[in-house]
């Protein structure tokens, strides 16, 4: 899988999440760029993304995780 297609499967984690359904990211989106991306999201976006990409991600780095380019470099 791409990078690209990666961040499409992520936007619409993020989408679904935040309930934005209109919601455009990128690769440097961060939790400063959405006021809705908070410490509970991104845990919900982590357990969205780990079912979708068949992942298990490590509670450390799912604390760190404040750009969506984290996120992405971590899926497979």
């Amino acid at each position: 899988m791409t990078r690209t297609e990666k961040l499409q499967k992520v936007q619409e984690i993020f989408r679904d999440v935040l309930d934005q359904p209109g919601l455009r990211i990128t690769e440097t989106f961060s939790t400063a760029d959405c006021p809705a991306w908070d410490s509970v999201a991104t845990v919900q976006i982590v357990l969205a993304a780990e079912a979708v990409f068949e992942v298990r991600v490590p509670m450390e780095t799912v604390a760190g995780l404040r750009q969506v380019s984290e996120l992405l470099d971590i899926l497979p």
